[in-house]
């Protein structure tokens, strides 16, 4: 026990057997614990101008951009006249309207943050907006897990900037480099790495770079192991040792 505070073990479910230890965890949420990220790829696919072969035109890269961001860079490239704030705005609602009809959790979501619930405090870090972040969290029925949500409501810069995870770990009280951070986009890694925070990176996509310490496929690959004399082993999917 460090701090006051129970610290779970995570280790990577095939051989070499690797763990990390955190006393907080803080979780990205599209993509990672609900699976709305399609939904919103989808979005901005709609959106795009026909493919001119520049790297920026591609959908890839608008994976785990917030909506600011996104209204911005589709502006320039749309070249029709449209303004950021008038796509912002219409991006905001169409994607709201689109979360409305309900969201399903990513495979072992449910049961790692249930498990980890027990032993520390856990936080969601998303370049949404509140309202969609909080409702979609409640659709999967984990709101009540989570002690803080920091979205693109809360700060001035989104991911990769690494606001968000720096305001989700002072809200929970623990050091960034205690921390866990999980996450499935290039951006949301580097903003987790530049908030000194160990990172797992969850992406089945072998042509996806994400800058993490660890990778998985899928959150069932995970087992956590509580790090506490007495306690059991809560596990969150198979795990292979060596």
């Amino acid at each position: 026990m460090t701090g006051g505070r129970l610290r779970p073990r995570l280790r990577l479910g095939r051989p070499p057997q690797t763990e990390v230890t955190a006393e907080a965890v803080v979780f990205d949420c599209d993509g990672l614990l609900v699976d709305s990220e399609s939904v919103w790829m989808d979005l901005i696919s709609s959106w795009l101008p026909d493919r001119d072969g520049s790297p920026e035109s591609k959908l890839e890269s608008f994976r785990g951009v917030g909506v600011d961001d996104a209204a911005a860079r589709l502006a320039d490239l749309r070249h029709d006249g449209a303004r950021p704030e008038d796509i912002q705005e219409q991006l905001v609602a169409r994607y709201s309207a689109l979360l409305a009809a309900g969201v399903s959790p990513m495979p072992g979501a449910l049961d790692l943050v249930r498990t980890l619930a027990g032993y520390v405090p856990l936080a969601v870090a998303s370049n949404g907006l509140r309202a969609d972040v909080t409702a979609m969290l409640a659709d999967i029925g984990i709101l009540d897990q989570v002690q803080v949500i920091r979205t693109l409501d809360d700060v001035t810069s989104g991911k990769p900037a690494p606001d968000l995870y720096l305001e989700a770990a002072s809200a929970l009280g623990v050091d960034p480099s205690r921390t866990i951070a999980f996450e499935d986009s290039p951006a949301g890694a580097r903003a987790a790495r530049a908030a000194g925070m160990t990172v797992l990176g969850v992406n089945a996509d072998p042509e996806v770079t994400l800058d993490c310490d660890l990778r998985f496929t899928a959150l069932t690959e995970l087992t956590v192991r509580v790090d506490v004399s007495g306690e059991k082993d809560g596990a969150c999917g198979p795990v292979t040792t060596t």
